[in-house]
């Protein structure tokens, strides 16, 4: 009885120790699976797929790199669209240089007796304005009928270099040569002066003042106006930067006042000015000193008369058009 226990209980022994083998044989099979890499021929895998070890990398020099010819493909024309491009910028315009007139060997015995007519407003004077704006405004009716009386009379327009060239050279002029001048800068030149003179085929001289018009004044031009009128013919010249008395001031101050507008004109208009006109016609040694060494050709006050020399093109006198005179009076001051 005692043998049989034993020898069942043997047997279960053997069983379970059997079991423990065999699940231990399963248990490292699956760890052996999981950590093989997969072969060709594997279930699943096909010979594009087989897994190829990558070469080790050496220490030897690349190859040679070669272009790459790529084959021209043969295309269907595609319909050309034309783009909506925007205008191009007006190119700037190139500095027109005027040559100085080389003085003649009469130069300083000519005499010439034209008149350089001085305006202001070209407009109505606002109600309430004071006597000074009243004086310095000259309507646009009475401006048409002065234009209207010098073309009648034989007048022709010239410009502040045609009469330097004649004194200077002796350049010919028409025989009742005018100069039209325009003091400031006011708008009022640009909408009323502007088209009056180009209806009867004259020109004009037009002092600004730099400084109003980069400030944006209302009452002043702009630079694109001057540059059309410039385009047009008229010729832009400087009043100052600030329209100060110029007398009795420093080197530096002469040379900021004078020089800044030369540059600022030529730079908006292309057109380098030669001619200055004294702000309120008040001036000095120096002022005309430091005019000269930055190559002003000739000025004009508010001096009265009509003589012009070459000795005095540094100070050239003008006539006053005064607002609310008659065309008789205008007509004084021509003949």
């Amino acid at each position: 009885m005692v043998v049989h226990r034993r020898i069942l209980w043997a047997g279960c022994l053997l069983a379970v120790v059997l079991i423990l083998w065999q699940g231990y044989q399963v248990a490292d099979g699956m760890a052996t699976a999981t950590a093989r890499l997969p072969q060709a021929g594997d279930i699943g895998l096909i010979p594009a797929e087989t897994a190829t070890p990558r070469p080790i990398a050496t220490a030897t020099a690349p190859a040679p790199v070669l272009p790459v010819t790529t084959p021209t493909a043969t295309l269907a024309p595609t319909p050309m669209v034309s783009p909506t491009l925007a205008p191009a910028p007006a190119p700037p315009l190139q500095p027109l240089a005027l040559e100085r007139p080389a003085p003649d060997l009469d130069a300083h015995r000519r005499v010439l007796s034209a008149p350089i007519l001085m305006y202001h407003y070209i407009s109505v004077p606002p109600a309430g304005a004071d006597k000074y704006r009243v004086d310095l405004s000259v309507s646009p009716d009475m401006f048409d009928q002065q234009l209207a009386y010098l073309a009648e009379n034989g007048f022709a327009t010239v410009s502040l270099h045609d009469l330097l060239a004649h004194l200077s050279a002796g350049a010919p002029l028409p025989p009742r040569p005018v100069v039209l001048t325009f003091d400031d800068g006011y708008r009022d030149n640009y909408e009323n002066a502007f088209p009056l003179l180009r209806k009867y085929g004259f020109t004009g001289t037009f002092f600004v003042v730099s400084d109003f018009i980069n400030a944006g004044r209302p009452e002043y031009m702009t630079w694109e106006m001057l540059r059309e009128m410039a385009e047009a013919g008229m010729s832009i010249e400087s009043h100052s930067r600030t329209h100060p008395d110029l007398r009795g001031r420093s080197f530096q101050f002469l040379v900021w006042e004078i020089l800044g507008p030369i540059e600022a004109i030529t730079h908006h208009t292309g057109r380098r000015p030669h001619f200055f006109c004294y702000p309120a016609g008040k001036y000095d040694r120096d002022v005309i000193a430091v005019l000269a060494s930055v190559e002003t050709w000739a000025a004009v006050t508010t001096n009265p008369g009509r003589r012009q020399t070459l000795d005095t093109a540094m100070t050239w006198p003008r006539v006053r058009v005064h607002g609310g005179g008659s065309l008789r009076d205008f007509a004084r001051l021509v003949h």
